[in-house]
């Protein structure tokens, strides 16, 4: 061994471990404005938030149209309404354009957050569901459990005139079938103005 070298030693219980691919490539698609919404939409998903504001802050005095767009790539059961609606808030309001990008399914709160997006992208086969979501584990005085009751009549009540405002579906037909969960494939999505286009070219995820 070379005299200018030190030898490295480790502990007898070191363990040398790999990082996580998954992770690693979470972070390096994020390197270029990619984030996966693939998990159930919950407080961790306020990161998204971070990232877009972020992201219109690197842009700050860039005109839009030559602003690097974010895209979310979406696979998702759903989760928190309210986190979904915050999401949502904060992607219509984004200076740089965001994509959202449709894989196997886009449901509840995901289809709100998919909604959102400037540019509406799904694959041939991809689903929607829209409902008026549901609610568990309430519990408290009458009058707490009622005040819960009126707060989340207005929250679906919103809700519906979102799907209204983003889609062209009549109030009626949305009226009508949010009751259960209402599933829309992708064909019917294009054509109700869910979808903006069908994915044909693997380049929109480079």
């Amino acid at each position: 061994m070379s005299e200018t070298m030190l030898p490295i030693v480790l502990p007898d219980n070191a363990t040398l471990q790999l990082a996580d691919p998954s992770l690693v490539n979470f972070y390096l698609d994020l390197e270029n404005r990619v984030y996966w919404l693939s998990d159930e939409i919950n407080n961790y998903t306020f990161d998204l938030v971070q990232y877009i504001i972020r992201w219109n802050r690197e842009d700050k005095g860039i005109p839009t149209e030559e602003r690097k767009p974010i895209r979310i790539i979406i696979d998702c059961p759903g989760g928190f309404l309210s986190v979904s609606e915050t999401v949502s808030n904060v992607i219509k309001m984004s200076k740089t354009p965001v994509y959202g990008i449709a894989l196997g399914q886009a449901a509840s709160g995901a289809s709100v957050i998919y909604l959102s997006c400037h540019k509406r992208f799904a694959l041939p086969n991809t689903v929607f569901v829209l409902h008026k979501g549901s609610c568990s584990g309430v519990s408290g005085t009458y009058d707490e459990i009622v005040a819960f009751a009126r707060d989340y009549e207005k929250q679906i009540e919103t809700l519906i005139d979102f799907y209204i405002q983003n889609t062209k579906y009549t109030e009626e037909e949305i009226a009508e079938n949010i009751q259960t969960d209402w599933y829309i494939r992708t064909e019917e999505a294009l054509e109700k103005g869910i979808v903006d286009e069908i994915i044909t070219d693997i380049d929109l995820f480079c």
